[in-house]
């Protein structure tokens, strides 16, 4: 590449130069040492180079949030320029996209303003010992029960138990209403439009006050069984830090644990379109009785058949288990009780089959595997359970 051209780019120049938003977007490794070296040699480009990296990256779904004043300031800046430029400058094709440019930054600016859709979900602790709902007002209400029933009414109140909230009609609008399930409890979600969610111990789920006209999406951090209300105009998508999932009416589980190696979804009934949560991801389609699985470690998707009893069964209150590592099985019964369970090297080898009743305390949870494995456990004087 020859750097001359670039000495006189402007911010939008940068953003519609595929070789940069490459190294922008992506680990090139070929242009990178290209890029690196033009920005300590031309420091007077450093602003428009900032700017354009800043849009870039925030078109993408799970880019950290880029606030109002900055997106607001640069698109501003742009503007002005442009004012100062003539026709000739540009190729008309080059001059076209510019103006699709502005026109795309303007709608990014406004979903900014108006929406705050930048996976919206707050830093969570799953220790914490009260579920909570924060909502679009930024009213916030905790609760203590095992097992918590929220639902929306059309009018935009919302019922916590028997506990009845009053939105007045005036301030609802697309902000996030929040809910933030602890480990140890679950709650049984029914939203505005009759969908239906099971949201399991440790996660946290976030949607609109109202939905859009044209979508309606929501944010999950953890696990959750969806039984979405059908509206073919109007797609459900349920939106992840890694995948992104789209239907229009149909069942399916949901397992995104940040400390999870994986993030998984099982389709129980119709059909969901699913991809990475990466700008121009390509799309997989899932039918009942298969499963997506996305890898951290290496970005990858993956699909197979599974027996949706294996994801589905915690929502009526059961685990079931076929030839799966104990410490996994460990990990799910440390979010469900809320009580650790240490571990010993070589764990990971021993496997489990078979169903456990989660109404059961722990301890007889613990020793149901035991009866089937060649794990043994014991309480220590700390109640930490261990083997």
């Amino acid at each position: 590449m020859k750097k001359e051209k670039y000495l006189k780019y402007t911010a939008e120049d940068f953003i519609l130069d595929k070789a940069f938003s490459v190294w922008v977007l992506t680990t090139d490794k070929v242009n990178g040492p290209f890029w690196e070296k033009f920005i300590r040699e031309h420091p007077e480009q450093s602003d428009q180079i900032k700017d354009a990296k800043l849009i870039i990256r925030s078109l993408q779904p799970i880019e950290p949030e880029v606030t109002e004043q900055q997106l607001k300031k640069i698109l501003q800046n742009i503007k002005s320029r442009h004012k100062t430029k003539t026709l000739t400058r540009y190729k008309w094709g080059k001059y076209a996209a510019g103006i699709a440019l502005f026109i795309a930054l303007g709608g990014l600016i406004w979903n900014s303003v108006h929406t705050k859709n930048r996976f919206p979900l707050e830093a969570g602790n799953g220790s914490s010992l009260k579920g909570k709902v924060i909502l679009a007002s930024g009213a916030t209400r905790e609760f203590d029960t095992e097992q918590t029933t929220i639902k929306q009414s059309s009018s935009g109140d919302l019922t916590i138990n028997n506990d009845t909230i009053t939105i007045q009609p005036e301030k609802i609008n697309l902000a996030m209403n929040q809910i933030i399930i602890p480990y140890g409890k679950h709650s049984d979600i029914i939203l505005a439009d009759g969908t239906h969610i099971w949201l399991n111990s440790g996660s946290q789920l976030s949607y609109p006050a109202r939905f859009k006209t044209d979508s309606r999406e929501v944010y999950l951090s953890g696990e959750a069984f969806f039984e979405v209300k059908s509206n073919p105009d109007k797609p459900f998508y349920v939106i992840t830090r890694d995948i992104k999932i789209r239907v229009t009416g149909t069942c399916f589980n949901v397992s995104s644990y940040d400390e999870d190696k994986t993030t998984q979804t099982v389709l129980v009934k119709g059909g969901i379109t699913a991809w990475k949560n990466k700008l121009f991801a390509k799309s997989m389609v899932l039918f009942p009785g298969e499963r997506l699985t996305y890898t951290k470690s290496n970005e990858t998707l993956s699909r197979d058949k599974v027996d949706v009893k294996l994801y589905d069964s915690w929502v009526n209150g059961y685990l079931i288990f076929e030839n799966v590592a104990i410490t996994d099985i460990y990990r799910k019964l440390e979010r469900y009780y809320n009580q650790p369970v240490a571990t010993d090297e070589g764990d990971e080898k021993i496997t489990f089959s078979g169903k456990l009743d989660l109404k059961n305390n722990i301890n007889d949870v613990l020793e149901n595997i035991s009866f089937a494995t060649s794990a043994k456990h014991e309480r220590n004087e700390s109640t930490t359970l261990k083997k």
